[in-house]
């Protein structure tokens, strides 16, 4: 009969972890990367969340890996073609940084060939009609295998085009929130 204070509790609680649950449940990574205006690295830390689900027991946590620059794909329409290596570079190292949160030996090229869990993450983008497109691999260094491979989409926002450019201050500075 004294159930109140515990569906008290309960809806409080919902309310507090709103959000939280579509981790929870694997479905964060859809929804940051569907969004109109994202965030590089929100994306990018989706992605690498979705790589690690997906990867599952076959290279889970404390496994070696190292996280490669992702290259670019030059885009066959553009007539000039004007690289963004700063792109992968940056991904890259959002990709990195999160697999260490996620508990991942993420570590160099200097890496030690004989450890028995080993895996490369690798990756291309590309720029296609204002969209810039990714492609992830885990591969198993031992085996050659590939573990997992994702692929998402972003439109290309202010906070992508600034890593585009060869001079980020050539960008125009962005107008004040208040």
């Amino acid at each position: 009969m004294n159930r109140l204070p515990a569906l008290i509790f309960a809806a409080c609680s919902l309310v507090l972890l709103g959000g939280c649950e579509a981790v929870i449940a694997g479905v964060a990574s859809p929804m940051i990367l569907q969004q109109k205006k994202v965030n590089l690295l929100n994306a990018s830390y989706a992605a690498a969340d979705t790589v690690s689900v997906q990867a599952g027991k076959s290279f889970a946590p404390p496994a070696v890996l190292v996280v490669e620059n992702l290259k670019e794909i030059p885009s066959k329409n553009n007539k000039t073609v004007t690289l963004s290596p700063r792109v992968g570079e940056v991904l890259s190292h959002q990709y990195h940084d999160r697999f260490l949160q996620l508990g991942y030996n993420v570590s160099g090229e200097g890496i030690n060939r004989n450890s028995p869990n080993r895996g490369t993450l690798t990756g291309t983008y590309e720029f296609i009609n204002n969209r810039m497109d990714v492609a992830m691999m885990l591969r198993d260094v031992k085996s050659g295998r590939v573990i997992t491979t994702h692929h998402y989409s972003l439109p290309i926002t202010y906070d992508i085009k600034k890593y585009m450019t060869q001079d980020a201050n050539s960008l125009p500075a962005l107008p004040p929130l208040f």
